[in-house]
């Protein structure tokens, strides 16, 4: 696990590629919980560039940070360029206008949400061995990026080198956490690979990227690049209530911060990738100091973007968790801001 969470993190250094300190910086008003490792994730969708934020606030100190205080947010050349309108793709992510606090989606976490779906995937092929380049007892059933990988399609099938391919998993059903109907399968992307030489019936690929292990039986699609979202900042949002159905991580129990969930929603409701939903903890009714009884207030504790959708379901990233109840499967979600 330690091995494929080191190549998470280079993936995201190889996204975000090469940048200098530019001349401008942003604030972010410092809430309860915050760390420099973690804000330098949310500002430049890497934690190494912690240091650069503790540089630019010379008063901080690396272990403490002061909720209710502001923090300078340095603009990195290539990251985080500041703009007065619409969303901008820049080395591999996508920011909004506006305040620090919007959420940087990258490129990573975009290509990677899967789905819900009751629609069975139609693969092109399948991966039929891994690890082509060892011989026993090396040979590892796990494929990682740099591995060498045999797929069931070929010259025949109109594969040629170069093709991209996105490799996906069919993983559990899932049921409504309310009425128990049945929504579909868990579709996961376990990672993207490149054709290298073909034959009539069969292929060799080289995985590029691997989001978790590839392994024989993934499926196949042919890939298309991610687009950039717009996320929503403004905008009324009627009533559109959504349950968690699963999470992208199908080994955990609740989920934080930059993880993805599934939810009961999607573009039959007019949901689209932007759109921002909250969690909340809802009021109680508890006794006052006079004896009678008073209805505390709804607190919003988390936010979460809409990153893709099918019909009926949709893919969302939380960005802001400020509970330590973190989010859980059958959770009630509330749609906040839609696009306008």
């Amino acid at each position: 696990m330690k091995r494929f969470t080191l190549v998470l993190w280079v993936l995201a250094i190889l996204l975000t590629g090469t940048f200098s300190i530019a001349s401008g910086a942003r604030t972010h008003y410092i809430r309860y919980g915050d760390t420099l490792w973690d804000l330098s994730i949310q500002y430049y969708d890497t934690p190494f560039y912690w240091d650069e934020i503790l540089n630019a606030n010379p008063g901080v100190e690396v272990r403490y940070l002061q909720p209710g205080t502001d923090l300078i947010i340095p603009d990195i050349y290539g990251e985080m360029i500041i703009v007065d309108q619409g969303p901008l793709y820049t080395g591999g992510i996508y920011t909004t206008s506006g305040s620090s606090s919007r959420p940087l989606i990258s490129r990573l976490v975009l290509e990677t949400a899967g789905m819900v779906t009751d629609t069975p995937l139609q693969p092109s092929g399948y991966v039929i061995e891994t690890d082509l380049e060892e011989e026993d007892p090396f040979e590892d059933i796990n494929a990682y990026p740099g591995d060498l990988l045999a797929i069931d399609i070929g010259r025949d099938d109109g594969v040629q080198t170069d093709m991209v391919y996105k490799l996906y998993k069919q993983g559990e059903v899932v049921r409504h956490p309310v009425t128990g109907a049945l929504l579909g399968d868990v579709y996961r992307v376990s990672g993207v690979c490149r054709v290298v030489d073909t034959d009539p019936g069969s292929s060799v690929v080289l995985l590029e990227h691997a989001y978790m292990p590839v392994t024989y039986g993934d499926m196949l699609v042919p890939y298309n690049a991610a687009s950039p979202i717009p996320v929503a900042s403004s905008g009324t949002a009627e009533d559109l209530d959504a349950y968690v159905l699963a999470f992208q991580d199908e080994g955990l129990e609740r989920i934080y911060s930059y993880d993805v969930a599934y939810i009961d929603r999607g573009s039959s409701d007019g949901l689209r990738p932007g759109d921002v939903y909250g969690m909340y903890k809802y009021g109680q009714q508890v006794m006052d100091p006079a004896g009678g009884t008073e209805v505390t207030p709804d607190v919003q504790v988390a936010e979460l973007i809409v990153l893709d959708t099918t019909d009926e379901t949709a893919a969302v990233m939380i960005f802001s968790v400020s509970t330590s109840d973190l989010v859980r499967i059958g959770d009630r979600i509330e749609l906040i801001r839609r696009q306008l």
